[in-house]
Formats: structure tokens, sequence, C-alpha cells
């Protein structure tokens, strides 16, 4: 059974990434230390993100809160409920504190930090 570590779920064969975040699948439950980092208003800007702590050599993980998975999701505020943030964005642990300053520097105003 193949286990993603960043989201905690378990995947039957033939399934080679997580539905639910994209990320890698791993070949049992070596579970590594991964911390939420805050939340981000939209699709659109969550993708930056990732891809900016991508190139920063951080793994991120966005999970969607929006009710869509994975690559899917919706790219505009909900309307029922204003100035909801619909993204996770979670790191490893160890990169936390790098993570802040990069998800600051990049996307500003756009994300809300998760309080220690």
């Amino acid at each position: 059974m193949a286990y993603c570590p960043a989201c905690k779920t378990e995947w039957d064969p033939p399934v080679a990434k997580c539905p639910v975040c994209s990320g890698e699948l791993t070949a049992g439950k070596e579970e590594s230390d991964w911390t939420l980092l805050g939340t981000i208003r939209d699709k659109v800007s969550a993708d930056f993100a990732r891809e900016v702590l991508s190139s920063y050599e951080i793994p991120a993980v966005v999970i969607s809160k929006s009710g869509f998975f994975g690559q899917v999701g919706l790219t505009f505020n909900t309307f029922y409920k204003a100035g909801s943030h619909m993204f996770e964005i979670s790191v490893p642990t160890e990169h936390v504190l790098e993570a802040r300053e990069i998800m600051n520097m990049a996307v500003g105003e756009s994300w809300e930090r998760k309080e220690d």
C-alpha cells in the first residue's frame, strides 16, 4: 500500500501520486514531520507559493479546503464566506522558518500565517 506522508493517507496500487495533494507516495508509513504553514485565498496564489518554495528546494503540499482535490480547485474566493482562505500549505518542519520568510516575500498578504 502506498502512503502520502504529507496528508497522511494510504492508497492502493496503481496510484502513483497522492490524489489529495499531488505529493509523492512512499512504500510505507515512513511519516515525516510536516507543519501547516498557513492558508491562502486562491488556487493561483497557492500554486505560485508551492512553486516558489520548490525553487528554494523546500517541498510544499497544498491541500484544497474548497471541496476540490489535488490539482483541481477554484481560482476565486468562495461566495458564501467573505475573505475565507481555502488552501492549506504545509512544509516539512525543518523548513518552517525559511518557508515563512519566503511566503511573506512571494505572496505577501495573500496568505494567512498559522500562529504557533
